[in-house]
């Protein structure tokens, strides 16, 4: 698509680097985290960890390091280390409230797609007055499958009740706007100078921008 106006009904956000300016806080996370809850990692267990996304980090430690947590006792207590990070450090992205009161006046239906925990993202929204705006909001944890799979989107997507068509996944890292165009919808791709394969997300999605003003809505 050459132009950026489309036809919309409901919309499915990504939170991190698409919502917000707050993919500097996962940077060395893992890492950060693990030494929060005093696990001590040798040069060894990095090269273990490194190519790992977290839910996988987290389940491996889990069993490498006999960890007498459950996996939902340990994911709490990460996402409550991210909470304090994103009261602290984070904010919305460049025109997204503007973005986010023009799609509320024309009736579209908004949920949030994250492979963040919940609690975390809604007390950052809490923070600045955003919460109101989407419903429902589902992570990839609560699902149960990450991003390299569509359920957390179909999952959005069913509860909105938005015909697939005219439903468009907003989405700034590669590899999960890949999944969601693999699997039928339509993708706007936003910039965010985390993601490095600029030119393959332009060149997947239907409409790419820099900024939500860009965008046009029917």
């Amino acid at each position: 698509m050459d132009n950026k106006k489309i036809k919309i009904t409901g919309a499915i956000f990504d939170f991190d680097g698409t919502l917000f300016d707050s993919m500097h806080v996962w940077k060395g996370v893992k890492y950060a985290f693990f030494d929060e809850i005093g696990l001590k990692l040798t040069d060894e267990d990095k090269k273990i960890f490194d190519g790992l996304f977290l839910r996988e980090a987290i389940l491996t430690a889990k069993e490498r390091f006999n960890m007498t947590e459950t996996p939902e006792e340990l994911f709490v207590l990460f996402f409550d280390f991210i909470k304090k990070r994103y009261l602290e450090d984070t904010c919305p992205k460049n025109d997204i409230i503007e973005f986010l009161e023009k799609l509320k006046a024309m009736g579209v239906k908004i949920g949030i797609a994250t492979a963040t925990g919940e609690t975390a993202l809604i007390a950052v929204m809490e923070k600045f007055n955003m919460l109101h705006y989407f419903s429902p909001i589902y992570s990839t944890y609560t699902v149960g499958a990450s991003k390299k799979e569509p359920k957390v989107y179909d999952v959005v997507l069913g509860e909105l009740g938005t015909d697939k068509e005219t439903t468009w996944v907003f989405e700034d890292a590669l590899y999960a706007a890949t999944t969601a165009k693999a699997n039928g919808y339509n993708v706007v791709g936003i910039y965010d100078k985390s993601e490095p394969e600029q030119a393959a997300l332009k060149s997947l999605v239907d409409v790419y921008i820099n900024n939500y003003s860009e965008l046009e809505l029917e």
